[in-house]
């Protein structure tokens, strides 16, 4: 049974006591809206950083599968081309040639097939045994 100044004593400590708890609160909203602008700051410079570092994309290249372009189809003048061996349809053509000619390369000759030396020098008959055509389909 306290009396009135006890009550108003604590009626004041309840009071400084919800003051503090206001101004805590006030305080760690402050921090908190700080560090989202210095974390937004940070993820825009990095963002930026990062954009810097990217090389501009490039155009597609023609027949390339995954980016779904195709190239033109050739024309008359490209299958001449292709036919004389001239220019870019002359590559195609040459590498269409050497892709789809069946011969094996001039590195995969069995040494067999090859004319082989005994031991005094004198050379094997390799009778039967067939030349390796050159690979790039001259032969």
């Amino acid at each position: 049974m306290g009396d009135a100044n006890e009550e108003e004593l604590e009626q004041r400590r309840q009071a400084l006591i919800g003051e503090q708890n206001r101004q805590q609160a006030a305080q760690r909203a402050k921090e908190l809206e700080d560090f989202r602008k210095a974390e937004e700051a940070r993820k825009a410079a990095e963002a930026a950083k990062q954009g810097k570092m990217v090389a501009d994309p490039e155009e597609a290249a023609p027949n390339w599968p995954d980016d779904g372009f195709q190239a033109a189809q050739p024309s008359r003048m490209d299958k001449v081309a292709g036919a004389l061996g001239v220019g870019p349809a002359g590559d195609v053509a040459l590498a269409q040639r050497l892709l789809n000619g069946g011969q094996t390369p001039l590195g995969s000759v069995s040494p067999s097939a090859q004319q082989a030396q005994s031991a005094d020098g004198a050379k094997e008959s390799t009778a039967g045994t067939h030349a390796a055509k050159p690979a790039l389909g001259l032969g």
